[in-house]
């Protein structure tokens, strides 16, 4: 096992193997991910702590997967439902107390059962950052807040930036080996390293307002988890605690939407025009309205032409930033950082040449992309379809962009496989496609029922069914000759005592079980075998078993770590 590679202090200069610029939910992601693979970072904030407002409160099935893999799940499902029911929908309504104009999604978890073990969730970021930083704390993360970067470069050597204490002036100056900007959409490292944003033109100058008051009537026991409003007055939408005595109210564009000040909402707001939104979208104006916050704020989906320079790369908002129609956005930004995580500490430990990092921005950028394309189609007909529909991309579903499909060198295509070019998939129809999640299905784990997705996150593994026995000798070759770790994962059959077996699925017709769900999952046969990367994708897949499988499998994996 590699040794974990610490940060370190000397001559007044610390260096980290990782610097992480930028202390919210992404770069809190990028130090928790990066700690799991044994790589220490040094986080560098210039506010006092986390977030003290709930943004990004929508958190998808392949953010929660993730965080089921660092094993802060279960904290995180408690800290969530404290806060908000399990399971509710997203509606639009022309004011909280009256008619209902459409019911997007009923329930939040409808008819994802077979897709994972895990479940979506509605949670304040100010609840979730903490419970982040802990878990990285734990695992040896450092953190230095109240401290602004002032300067930064890099050379093949690695990075370097001075930070200076936001209320002292006091400087301090940093070295890594890599830095990783996740300071925000404005990001002053990507603005310097001259990196354009690509997108959609503004769409209005919004604001959050943050209120207390006593919605509960006008909420009537309704499990919403988010309250799309659309009258004369306001449009934008609710985000409700589920005691319905406060949380918060987007509001997008006011008044008659032909006027010029309709897509300006933040122009001249004060507490007391805050409050009256408040009670527009309510629809009872003898409401006693609490404004805690107005929160300021343009609403653009724009994309970053590129995710790296040299050892520099952008996450988060700073690689991407989007309409919270949909909750794309930090989502997104978390799966940058699981993404860029086992890259950079694979090349730190010697394991992978620098090549594979070129694949964090093959793909991370196209997903930046398409999520940007989704957030303003539901930015534009939910709220706004006064825009137009001209640079509208067609709406695809939410899983579809939960979980991304991959295009890169670290990605071995099927042999003869045809590609249909498409920039999504259907997660339930990817049967284990090099470049998609490794897909979930129930197994028995030591006698209990579990999940595929629970034997992926901590380095390659190698996976396959009963019949596949001669591939445990093939990977410990391999895992010596190439001084890498691969866990092979062998899924017996349901009748046996191994660690891993197939969970017997009965048929509608009752007829007798299928005994082998896990290779039909996978599309491969019972001696064939899938390597999935540390971040649960699918490398690499061979079908069968013969006497190239050796030769292939290091093969692809050369490939896949940048070493050829």
């Amino acid at each position: 096992m590699t040794q974990a590679i610490k940060n370190k202090n000397y001559d007044g200069v610390s260096e980290s193997p990782v610097l992480i610029v930028g202390g919210s939910l992404v770069g809190l992601s990028v130090s928790m991910f990066l700690a799991m693979h044994g790589i220490q970072s040094l986080v560098i904030e210039k506010h006092r702590g986390t977030a003290i407002h709930p943004r990004a409160g929508y958190f998808q099935l392949r953010t929660i997967e993730m965080l089921r893999q660092a094993g802060i799940e279960k904290k995180v499902i408690k800290a969530a439902h404290a806060l908000y029911e399990p399971n509710g929908g997203l509606n639009a309504v022309e004011t909280l107390e009256g008619r209902e104009i459409a019911n997007y999604i009923p329930d939040i978890n409808e008819g994802i059962q077979d897709l994972t073990p895990v479940r979506r969730l509605f949670m304040p970021q100010q609840v979730l950052e903490p419970i982040i930083k802990e878990r990285a704390e734990e695992l040896g993360v450092e953190f230095l807040y109240s401290h602004q970067v002032t300067e930064f470069s890099q050379n093949e050597a690695g990075t370097y930036l001075q930070a200076e204490h936001i209320e002292t002036g006091e400087k301090k100056r940093f070295q890594g080996n890599y830095l990783v900007a996740c300071d925000g959409c404005r990001s002053p490292i990507r603005n310097k390293l001259d990196i354009k944003m690509n997108g959609y033109p503004v769409m209005s100058q919004s604001i959050t307002v943050y209120f207390r008051a006593d919605c509960s009537k006008a909420l009537r026991g309704r499990n919403l988890g988010v309250i799309y409003v659309n009258n004369e007055k306001v449009r934008g939408f609710f985000r409700l605690e589920k005691s319905g005595l406060g949380g918060f109210l987007v509001i997008f564009t006011v008044g008659d939407i032909n006027e010029p000040g309709a897509r300006n909402a933040a122009e001249n707001v004060s507490n007391e025009k805050a409050a009256q939104y408040v009670r527009d979208a309510v629809g009872d104006q003898s409401l006693e309205v609490k404004v805690e916050d107005v929160h300021k704020w343009e609403a653009v989906c724009h994309a970053a032409e590129r995710l790296q320079d040299g050892k520099i790369f952008l996450a988060g908002d700073s690689a991407h930033v989007t309409a919270p129609t949909g909750g794309y956005g930090g989502n997104t930004g978390v799966q940058d950082a699981h993404n860029l995580a086992w890259k950079l500490a694979m090349v730190l430990k010697g394991e992978a040449g620098e090549g594979l990092l070129k694949s964090y921005n093959d793909e991370r950028q196209p997903a930046s992309k398409q999520m940007i394309e989704q957030g303003y189609q539901r930015y534009v007909t939910r709220s706004d379809p006064d825009l137009g529909m001209n640079n509208v991309k067609e709406q695809i579903p939410d899983v579809h962009v939960e979980f991304n499909r991959y295009r890169s060198n670290a990605v071995i295509p099927d042999k003869d496989y045809i590609d249909d070019g498409r920039p999504d998939i259907d997660p339930r129809l990817s049967f284990a496609l090099p470049g998609t999640r490794a897909p979930h299905v129930e197994i028995l784990i030591n006698g209990k029922v579990g999940s595929t997705i629970d034997l992926y996150g901590e380095s390659f593994v190698l996976i396959t069914s009963y019949h596949g026995n001669e591939w445990d000798e093939v990977t410990k070759q391999i895992e010596k000759e190439m001084n890498i770790q691969i866990s092979v994962r062998l899924i017996a059959s349901p009748s046996s005592k191994s660690m891993y077996a197939d969970l017997p699925i009965r048929k509608k017709d009752n007829s007798s079980p299928s005994t082998f769900p896990f290779s039909e999952a996978y599309d491969i046969s019972p001696a064939g075998a899938v390597l999935v990367r540390p971040d649960g994708y699918v490398g690499w897949r061979a079908k069968s078993y013969n006497k190239q499988s050796k030769s292939n499998m290091k093969k692809a994996l050369t490939q896949i770590l940048g070493n050829n």
